[in-house]
C-alpha cells in the first residue's frame, strides 16, 4: 500500500511538472505527500560562523515561502485540469545537507512508501559519468522511486513495460508491479533484451510466461523477447513502437565495490527515458 509519498524538489520547471504527477498519484492512492527541499549549508571564514548560520537560515526561510507558493499553484493547476476525489495532505520540509544522500535518509525516517521526483532530459557529461541526484537516490532509497521526465504528461497508464533480466525474483517483481499499478489496471508487457541470443535465455523467458498463465491468470500480462545493439536502444525502440506509458525496472542492491565496475541499465534509463520510470527497490 502506498500511503506516504516523498517528493524532493529543487523548484525547477521539471520539479513543478513532477509535482503535478505526484498530486494526482496521491489522489489515486489516497496518500499523503511529504515535500522536501534540501539546501547546502553556507560556509564562511572560520571567524564568521554566525554569518554563515544566518545565511543558511535565510535560505531555509526563502525555500519555505517558495514551497508554499508551489503547492498552491500546483493544486490549482491540477484541480483545473482533472477531477480529483480528494486533496492530499501535504507537509513541506526543508533540510540541510547533500540531496542524494539525504533524500534516502528522510524516506527511511519518514517511512515513505514511494519517492516521486523529476529528471531533466539533458544531462551533462559529468552527470553521465559520475551520476546525478536521481542516480544517487536510486542507490540509496529504501523504497520504490517514480521518476518523471521533464516533458512527461500525466494522462494514462494503459501499457507498462517491465524490463526483465530473467533473475530468480522476477515473478515476484512482476506480481508486485501489478499490485502497485492496480489503480490504473494496465496491460503489462514483460520484455527481455537477449544480448547474447542464447537458447537458454529464450527458454527461461518462455517458462516465465507459462508460470504466470498457470499462477496469475488475472494479470493482463504478455511476454516479448527483444534484440538490439544495446539494452537501452532496444527498450527505447519498444517504448516508441508500442506506445508504452511507463517503464518499470528493478534496481538490485550491489556491494559498493561491484557497483564501481557494473553498468546499471536502470540508472542509464533514468537519465534517458521519455516516459515515467518506476524503479523497484528491494
Amino acid at each position: 500500500m502506498i500511503k506516504k509519498i516523498l517528493f524532493p524538489t529543487d523548484f525547477s520547471a521539471t520539479a513543478q511538472n513532477a509535482f503535478r504527477h505526484c498530486i494526482l498519484l496521491a489522489d489515486k492512492y489516497g496518500a499523503d505527500i511529504h515535500m522536501l527541499h534540501v539546501i547546502f549549508p553556507e560556509y564562511e571564514a572560520l571567524d564568521l560562523p554566525v554569518m554563515a548560520a544566518q545565511a543558511t537560515k535565510e535560505k531555509a526561510e526563502a525555500a519555505r515561502a517558495i514551497m508554499k507558493s508551489m503547492v498552491e499553484t500546483a493544486l490549482a493547476q491540477v484541480q483545473a485540469a482533472s477531477e480529483m476525489e480528494r486533496l492530499p495532505n501535504i507537509q513541506a520540509d526543508v533540510e540541510i545537507g547533500t540531496p542524494g544522500k539525504l533524500i534516502g535518509e528522510i524516506a527511511r525516517r519518514e517511512g515513505a512508501d514511494l519517492i516521486v521526483m523529476g529528471t531533466k532530459g539533458e544531462h551533462n557529461v559529468l552527470e553521465r559519468v559520475f551520476g546525478s541526484v536521481t542516480t544517487a537516490v536510486i542507490d540509496k532509497a529504501p523504497c520504490h522511486i517514480w521518476i518523471v521526465p521533464e516533458e512527461a504528461i500525466f494522462d494514462k497508464i494503459d501499457i507498462v513495460a517491465y524490463a526483465s533480466d530473467l533473475q530468480e525474483a522476477d515473478p515476484y517483481h512482476i506480481w508486485e508491479v501489478g499490485k502497485i499499478l492496480e489503480p490504473f489496471s494496465p496491460v503489462i508487457h514483460c520484455v527481455h533484451v537477449n544480448k547474447d541470443s542464447s537458447v537458454e535465455r529464450a527458454i527461461n523467458f518462455a517458462s516465465l510466461g507459462a508460470f504466470f498463465e498457470h499462477h496469475a491468470p488475472a494479470l493482463q500480462i504478455s511476454f516479448h523477447p527483444l534484440s538490439g545493439p544495446s539494452v537501452e536502444e532496444a527498450l527505447e525502440e519498444y517504448i516508441r513502437t508500442y506506445d508504452v506509458d511507463m517503464l518499470v525496472m528493478y534496481a538490485p542492491q550491489h556491494p559498493w565495490v561491484s557497483r564501481m565496475f557494473r553498468k546499471s541499465y536502470t540508472k542509464t534509463m533514468a537519465l534517458e527515458t521519455d516516459v515515467p520510470l518506476l524503479v523497484l527497490k528491494k
